[in-house]
């Protein structure tokens, strides 16, 4: 059987890291990866969670593994949830989020679902951390940004800048 290729993103672990683990392995040895790849201590528990989702794997949970043959998106968190506020025109709507779920899908969420805009116009838009001209990559897990026990994000909605040439 092949080995289970993974792209790991997590607490403290901001970078894509990829595992391969033997077929099937489970929750319990994607956390043991997952502390390898740290770089740091960090009390309590930490969850699994699949790319997008609400929810963490249960403890006893074999890896999933993808038809098509892609490495499995796979992200190791302390918070369940994050709570993600999104700022635009001098409007804020809040949402909660996996910590597993990317830029993008917030993003797509925050223009098209919560401030109505079409998907052209939101296309000409991007999430900025508040506070700072920091534009994650929409690959980038929102679960990389925080720390807990803050699982809290806030974004500003900004046009996209494109240079004329």
């Amino acid at each position: 059987m092949k080995n289970t290729e993974i792209l790991l993103q997590g607490e403290h672990i901001p970078d894509i890291q990829v595992v391969e683990l033997g077929h099937g392995k489970g929750v319990k040895d994607v956390l043991a990866a997952a502390a390898k790849h740290r770089g740091c201590e960090a009390e309590g528990d930490f969850h699994v969670f699949t790319e997008d989702s609400d929810e963490p794997l249960a403890e006893g949970d074999k890896l999933p593994a993808r038809d098509d043959g892609q490495p499995v998106r796979l992200h190791v968190h302390r918070c369940r949830r994050i709570e993600v506020a999104v700022t635009f025109n001098g409007v804020t709507k809040e949402h909660r989020f996996g910590p597993g779920t990317p830029i993008a899908a917030v993003k797509k969420w925050a223009a098209i679902a919560a401030f109505g805009m079409d998907p052209g116009d939101a296309a000409e838009h991007v999430l900025q951390l508040t506070g700072t001209t920091d534009r994650p990559e929409p690959d980038t897990h929102i679960g990389t940004l925080v720390t807990c026990p803050d699982c809290r994000l806030a974004f500003d909605l900004v046009p996209l800048k494109r240079v004329e040439g």
